[in-house]
């Protein structure tokens, strides 16, 4: 990588070289000086924009870890996700040597062929640490709808387990998982979003708490005609049930994806940025004829 010092002795040598260069005959000597500078320069590009991708490159994957960790994984993901935009921002530190890598190889070829083109800049200076900032912030969003996500996952379970203490005569146990239900099933109710199936999770599970609240009590008040008809209406939604879970799932993965889309995508756009710009100075070296 090109150093401070390397770098101002390179950009002497450019502003030296564009002055000796001219409308008039050139020396060959010149010539070859110029074509030294341009490889020269466009291996430092290489070497530089190498680096950045590569640090760039393992932020990336541990974002993309923890995007999965919201979806999925145990615990609340936040912790992985600062851990990906600690890496992230620091992969700033490679920014500006790889963008004054790629400044020198442009002017380098201008001084020796004006008309050229520009090989394109990679990410502007403070970007990373803008995704970094972004996907840090998506962290505590992170944690709340991991935290809805496994209550609604288990919220069925409560249900069963609510009724096979009512089959055991727990009524104590069974009202405190029902409770439990139809407290976690609030919390989601109250989730400000507009996934558009959720709403299908929301009522199917709705009916299902109330079905078993209704045995609940007709069991404590000893009705069994009452007790056995709730029990019927709670059998009756078990095919609605599996089109409730199918809807739930499409419901975590949309709002899940969410949550990072926006720093992930600006990610993918900065590893794009640096790869259009490596792929032109290794195009560069290569008619240099390295």
């Amino acid at each position: 990588m090109i150093g401070t010092r390397g770098a101002a002795f390179a950009g002497v040598a450019v502003l030296g070289l564009a002055a000796l260069l001219g409308p008039r005959a050139v020396d060959p000597s010149l010539a070859l000086a110029a074509e030294r500078m341009i490889r020269e320069s466009a291996s430092a590009a290489v070497i530089a924009l190498d680096e950045l991708r590569a640090t760039l490159e393992t932020g990336t994957d541990a974002a993309r870890a923890g995007a999965a960790a919201v979806l999925g994984g145990d615990g609340p993901p936040s912790p992985r996700i600062d851990e990906a935009a600690a890496l992230i921002a620091g992969s700033e530190n490679a920014v500006a040597p790889a963008r004054r890598a790629v400044a020198l190889l442009a002017s380098a070829r201008a001084a020796w062929r004006p008309d050229a083109p520009r090989p394109p800049e990679p990410i502007a200076a403070g970007e990373l640490t803008s995704i970094a900032a972004q996907l840090r912030a998506s962290g505590r969003a992170a944690d709340v709808f991991a935290g809805l996500r496994e209550r609604a996952v288990n919220l069925p379970g409560l249900l069963e387990r609510a009724l096979r203490a009512l089959d055991d005569g727990l009524l104590a146990d069974a009202a405190e998982l029902t409770s439990r239900a139809r407290v976690d099933h609030e919390g989601i109710v109250a989730w400000e979003t507009d996934l558009p199936t959720l709403p299908v999770w929301i009522d199917t599970t709705d009916a299902m708490i109330s079905s078993v609240e209704q045995i609940l009590d007709a069991t404590r008040a000893g009705d069994i005609a009452a007790a056995s008809e709730a029990a019927d209406a709670f059998v009756a939604l078990g095919d609605d049930a599996a089109t409730a879970d199918r809807a739930l799932r499409i419901a975590l993965s949309e709002g899940g994806s969410a949550l990072t889309a926006a720093p992930l995508g600006r990610l993918a756009a900065a590893l794009r940025a640096i790869d259009a710009s490596r792929a032109a100075a290794a195009a560069i070296l290569r008619q240099q004829g390295q």
